[in-house]
């Protein structure tokens, strides 16, 4: 579907040049101090909630310039939207009126969650920040439809409290570190560009800047779909509810470190890789081979919680675009990748988890899978 079908890597040639055209500022505009325009609030939600996904495989990926076309048509495919607009204007304006009490202006926001650090005097220093940095993709109130995004393929929408890597567990928030992981190194092979030439001090303020789009446009997702669907409403107890997620992530344990199964040739190493290869090409509910068809050379392509369409991992390419560091494949395996319905497995023993990983890592490279390995995932070499 045209430029939709892009390469893994040919999207970074596009970012480039969308974004080398693109003033800084709030879409083009710009300012001394970088600061939003202090009479600039943030707009009430317009385009459609996806309340519910089809049940059944995606059949191509997403024409970028189709987005809310294609996000319409999930109605006629088993999914269900909803568009903000049928609401009761009185229920709209109540809504609105909250979110602007609670949460500011793009100038100033207010402290939300001094425990997350999401104190007023951070999010104006992370707003001028996410003005410079961030909103050519992400759009002034995070929804991932900035000036970038009619060229790109979807920047992430933080509105529904959905991120796709976390080290917390299954269906948690990231912590912290975890946006901050993203920040530094970018997302590989996609649009998303490393910041680690800026001081750890501003990623981390872009960081809880993010957090707090995310904690307010949440809110407003899951007021929008009680007054939808005829539910009790109550944005304050949802910021509540929404806050304590975000503390949990912060609380959760750290990954697990990895084994010492010795370099890529050692017995060790090679016998944990056989272990992994057969779990990932196990005939089991939720095994890794039913969606990465032929090690991901011929995915089952599946929609996201965001409404567009997710392409699961060809790991036989060498980039993985949450990282490559051991501890990143873990978290994807143990506690999956919720919004694009990536199962976690949480039944797993620790050591079947890392074997799974010493797998993942090795499959890009023919030459460090044993024998028997490398000849089922390169019959044809």
């Amino acid at each position: 579907m045209g430029n939709a079908r892009r390469g893994r890597f040919g999207w970074g040639i596009v970012a480039v040049a969308a974004l080398a055209v693109l003033p800084p500022g709030c879409g083009g505009c710009s300012s001394k101090n970088d600061s939003f325009p202090p009479t600039l609030t943030f707009p009430s939600r317009a385009d459609r909630l996806v309340l519910k996904l089809p049940n059944k495989p995606a059949q191509a990926l997403n024409n970028v310039s189709e987005r809310d076309k294609e996000i319409a048509a999930l109605d006629s495919v088993g999914g269900m939207t909803a568009d903000p607009a049928t609401t009761p204007a009185d229920s709209r304006e109540a809504l609105a009126n909250f979110l602007k009490e609670t949460f500011g202006t793009p100038a100033a926001p207010k402290d939300i969650a001094p425990s997350l650090k999401l104190t007023g005097a951070h999010l104006a220093e992370g707003s001028k920040l996410f003005r410079r940095h961030c909103l050519q993709c992400h759009n002034m109130a995070g929804d991932g439809r900035g000036p970038a995004g009619t060229t790109l393929p979807f920047p992430r929408d933080y509105r529904q409290g959905a991120f796709k890597f976390v080290t917390s567990g299954e269906g948690m928030k990231p912590r912290r570190a975890d946006l901050l992981h993203t920040l530094h190194d970018g997302l590989k092979g996609t649009a998303m560009p490393a910041f680690s030439l800026l001081q750890e001090g501003e990623r981390d303020l872009l960081a809880g800047y993010v957090i707090f789009l995310s904690i307010r446009g949440q809110v407003e997702f899951e007021s929008l779909r009680a007054i939808i669907e005829t539910q009790p409403n109550n944005p304050a107890a949802q910021l509540k509810a929404v806050v304590a997620e975000w503390e949990k992530a912060e609380a959760a344990p750290p990954v697990p470190s990895a084994p010492d199964d010795g370099g890529s040739e050692s017995s060790a190493h090679q016998e944990a890789v056989r272990r992994g290869f057969k779990l990932f090409t196990a005939k089991a509910d939720n095994s890794c081979i039913s969606c990465h068809g032929d090690f991901g050379r011929k995915p089952v392509l599946r929609y996201d919680v965001w409404g567009t369409v997710a392409k699961p991992a060809n790991f036989t390419e060498p980039t993985f675009k949450a990282g490559n560091r051991p501890e990143d494949v873990y978290a994807r395996i143990r506690f999956g990748i919720a919004p694009v319905g990536m199962p976690a497995h949480p039944k797993y023993s620790e050591r079947e988890v890392w074997d799974l990983v010493r797998f993942v890592m090795s499959a890009p490279y023919p030459v460090r899978l044993p024998p028997d390995v490398r000849a089922a995932v390169y019959p044809n070499p």
